[in-house]
């Protein structure tokens, strides 16, 4: 409840001036949402590798790191919302968008020009909504035994994921690839 109480606060802050919201501020608060969930999934799937291995990991993927999302959705309020997204999804809930999708593209030609990859892009919706996206990038090893190259996949995992997602895409990632976006979307 303190959390959420927080969350409001910080919320109304951040918004309560609608004409300060300013790019930077937008890049700001969208910044602390998706380091604040990646960093929440990293010690998450860190602990449920201790516990149970790459079982504990595909299990904890399925069932609570949506979870996650909702949280960071709910502590700032009704102006911020975040989601992951994918050209490749396993998840229905990850699919992109068509506005979504031109930005998960760019990411993927920035990357193969080797070019420096930004850790942000913001998309300007209209006057008053702003999406910003932070690439997600396979750089563990163990994001590769579930969304790695489909024949090094972890057999148990991909069947429990396949179980789970009837049209699962969401493989075929080298290291260093993007694999998807933090998409934070800010309104005023």
């Amino acid at each position: 409840m303190k959390k959420l109480l927080l969350g409001l606060i910080l919320s109304s802050i951040y918004f309560a001036n609608a004409e300060e919201l300013t790019l930077e501020k937008v890049k700001e608060i969208a910044l602390k949402a998706s380091s604040e969930f990646e960093s929440k999934l990293k010690k998450d799937l860190k602990q449920a590798k201790k516990d149970s291995g790459i079982k504990g990991m595909t299990d904890f993927c399925i069932d609570k790191s949506e979870k996650i999302l909702e949280k960071i959705d709910k502590k700032y309020g009704l102006k911020v919302s975040i989601k992951r997204v994918s050209l490749n999804n396993r998840n229905e809930k990850a699919k992109a968008l068509d506005s979504e999708i031109k930005i998960l593209k760019s990411f993927d030609l920035i990357q193969k020009s080797d070019a420096y990859l930004p850790n942000q892009i913001v998309q300007i919706v209209d006057d008053n909504t702003y999406k910003v996206f932070s690439p997600i990038e396979m750089k563990s090893r163990d994001c590769k035994k579930c969304h790695g190259l489909e024949k090094k996949v972890d057999k148990e995992s991909k069947k429990r994921f396949s179980q789970v997602y009837k049209n699962d895409k969401g493989y075929g990632y080298k290291s260093g690839e993007v694999r998807g976006a933090v998409v934070v979307t800010i309104s005023k």
